[in-house]
């Protein structure tokens, strides 16, 4: 009598049987993944039906994704720009970073250099004949006003450029310094190119080694950048120079308007909110320094300002319309925060 052995019949039931969860599992991750897809379509069509561009999304989180800083909580929280820096405005010292290495368009803090070199390129009651160069402005550009022919002192010249943020003030200051520095016989245009090439030098000497200009407004251009580390650096270097000082706090200047058809004065209005009483954004010891805009740039705002014997610089890179204003306050918040707990320490040390 032959035994037939039951043994294959037991291990295909135990297979089938161990194989039901593990049929059940793999359903469940399918679900899952299409429960996924779909929430994912359904807030991309949302998105989409209230015309949220989708380059956007993206580039928001990449944003997101790409934080360097000292303080990554801070950052990323409660700082709406690519980039930023808080200064100790005595010390030089940096209290706070956000991707302050990062390469970016610096749109018209790049003045901030511009002044620097002209105020040491004459005296400040200097009178000086706007050029031709004035007309180099595109009517989409910001301009103090000035017209070929009119007669400025050198002082009034920085003013009309760092107030309003006049390109035009800030080509007519790299023509009259550049001419001092270019071959005899150039023309504007060489004796501007002149001037971008002093203010390169001048980066170097600072230590501005992630720093290129291409022009002296800060119009877009892509070998004009800088970074929140360097700007910085430039803004306490300016900070230590009293007419520079002077110029960036004040909330607007009157500019004698003397040309062949025109004489009276023309007053110009300093475009920085944290210096203005009724803008909405006043800050408390605010002193400066200069506002940026370009599409490609964003908002930027260096700044500083003064309390209680302590200055602190904050910078602020592609940022918007609102939150350049809100970002920096908290940066100035931020760095007199520092200052007085670092006081306490060194009471106590």
């Amino acid at each position: 009598m032959r035994i037939v052995s039951n043994k294959s019949s037991t291990i295909q039931h135990t297979a089938s049987t161990n194989a039901i969860p593990q049929k059940r599992r793999a359903r469940s991750k399918v679900r899952l993944l299409l429960g996924v897809m779909l929430i994912s379509c359904g807030i991309l069509w949302i998105m989409h039906a209230m015309d949220f561009p989708l380059k956007t999304i993206y580039a928001i989180a990449l944003d997101r994704l790409h934080l360097d800083s000292n303080d990554h909580a801070f950052a990323g929280a409660e700082i709406e720009a690519k980039a930023a820096v808080v200064m100790d405005g005595e010390t030089g010292e940096t209290i706070f970073y956000k991707n302050d290495q990062d390469k970016l368009p610096m749109a018209s803090t790049t003045k901030i250099m511009t002044a620097l070199i002209a105020l040491d390129a004459m005296p400040s009651e200097t009178l000086v004949r706007v050029g031709s160069e004035v007309e180099w402005t595109a009517a989409v550009e910001s301009k103090a006003g000035l017209v070929e022919g009119q007669l400025l002192t050198w002082e009034e010249l920085i003013k009309a450029m760092m107030l309003p943020s006049g390109n035009d003030a800030a080509r007519t200051i790299a023509v009259q310094v550049g001419m001092q520095h270019a071959q005899a016989g150039a023309t504007r245009g060489e004796a501007y190119q002149a001037f971008v090439v002093m203010m390169n030098k001048k980066a170097k000497q600072l230590g501005m080694e992630r720093t290129h200009f291409t022009n002296p407004h800060g119009m877009h251009d892509p070998n004009h950048y800088s970074t929140a580390h360097d700007l910085a650096a430039l803004a306490y270097e300016a900070m230590q120079h009293e007419g520079f000082r002077e110029i960036v706090m004040e909330k607007r200047a009157a500019l004698s308007e003397s040309s062949p058809d025109r004489v009276h004065a023309m007053t110009v209005v300093n475009r920085n909110k944290l210096l203005q009483e009724d803008s909405g954004y006043y800050y408390d010891g605010a002193i400066g320094i200069k506002t940026g805009f370009t599409d490609q740039a964003g908002y930027c705002l260096v700044s500083s300002a003064e309390r209680q014997g302590q200055m602190v610089i904050a910078v602020v890179l592609h940022s918007t319309e609102t939150e350049v204003w809100t970002d920096s306050h908290t940066l100035l918040d931020y760095g007199f925060d520092w200052s007085r707990a670092k006081g306490r320490m060194d009471k106590s040390a």
